[in-house]
């Protein structure tokens, strides 16, 4: 499990918690796919309400039921948990559609279920690796098992402070569903935007989604200042697009080749010389991944106003 993951159910698992009920002041929940391989989402449910049982295909670590047929849990009867959760599993499921069917079984009467899978990951498999989501398949997966689907989205991110932390290549799909009877309640959607990786050499992200980014980044600038910035490459060139050339002072780079020279009209100028004037300046990193990490550490060290963008694989 990585980091983005676990900050997503633990933040899913907090807005929606009204949903639920619980007998007396109990609520059950099942996690399928538990097996900690690298962590669990165990710790979520630590407070002494949750009752937390794990359920895998082979015994282990976080494992507390082994279902004798994967598509068939005899061991559970219906309706017995309050939410059941799945992390990092269905990708890896031959048969997800069977896999719902069972989650929807032993839901409660207006339970939900939170369900996430990578849209992007590399191939890993455990034993199998068969899919990939989007919002619209898991979805598709809800209503076919007849849960309602209360929110999808792929990389979502919600209005608060610091969340490049919930950044992964895996650009995790979440889903999270209700059981009926359907609630009426009208809840705002968690995820404001969608901060996807593009991997190198996959598919181009789409120019809506980077406006978003754009947006997201610009108010969390507390003054507004001109912006420098930091990676002189094809992505300034959108970026430059939808903030205007007025609000972009200049380009930051590391790159002894186009330091000093000018990009889409703009100087190029070193990590040095950004430091030294980095006062009057708010500074948005659009580096590769790896790279922005680097470059947020040294810059956060002294104490300059950043925002990774939208970070590249």
């Amino acid at each position: 499990m990585h980091k983005a993951s676990y900050l997503r159910m633990n933040y899913l698992v907090d807005y929606y918690k009204s949903y639920f009920t619980g007998e007396k002041g109990i609520i059950k929940i099942l996690d399928v796919g538990s097996f900690d391989v690298n962590g669990s989402y165990k710790s979520i449910f630590a407070q002494p309400k949750y009752v937390y049982t794990g359920l895998d295909m082979c015994a282990g670590p976080n494992v507390d039921i082994v279902p004798e047929d994967i598509y068939h849990w005899k061991e559970i009867e219906d309706d017995q948990f309050d939410l059941v959760i799945s992390g990092q599993a269905f990708e890896h499921i031959e048969y997800p559609w069977l896999t719902i069917r069972e989650i929807a079984r032993v839901m409660k009467p207006s339970g939900l279920c939170i369900i996430t899978a990578p849209n992007g990951a590399p191939e890993h498999r455990y034993p199998t690796d068969c899919y990939r989501y989007f919002s619209d398949g898991l979805a598709a997966l809800a209503k076919w098992a007849d849960l309602k689907p209360l929110h999808v989205s792929v990389a979502g991110v919600p209005q608060i402070q610091g969340t490049d932390d919930w950044i992964s290549e895996d650009n995790d799909a979440y889903l999270v569903a209700q059981k009926k009877p359907y609630s009426d309640r009208e809840m705002e959607e968690p995820f404001k935007y969608e901060r996807r990786i593009t991997l190198r050499h996959g598919q181009e992200d789409t120019y809506k989604t980077l406006e978003q980014a754009v947006g997201e980044a610009c108010r969390q600038f507390k003054e507004d200042k001109p912006i420098i910035l930091f990676g002189a490459a094809e992505m300034g060139e959108y970026v430059i697009d939808i903030l205007g050339e007025d609000r972009v002072f200049c380009f930051a780079d590391n790159s002894k080749e186009k330091i000093g020279k000018e990009y889409k009209g703009k100087r190029v100028i070193s990590l040095d010389e950004l430091i030294q004037i980095s006062d009057n300046y708010n500074c948005l990193i659009t580096a590769y991944y790896k790279v922005s990490m680097e470059i947020r550490e040294i810059l956060n060290k002294h104490n300059i106003t950043n925002y990774v963008l939208y970070p590249l694989a």
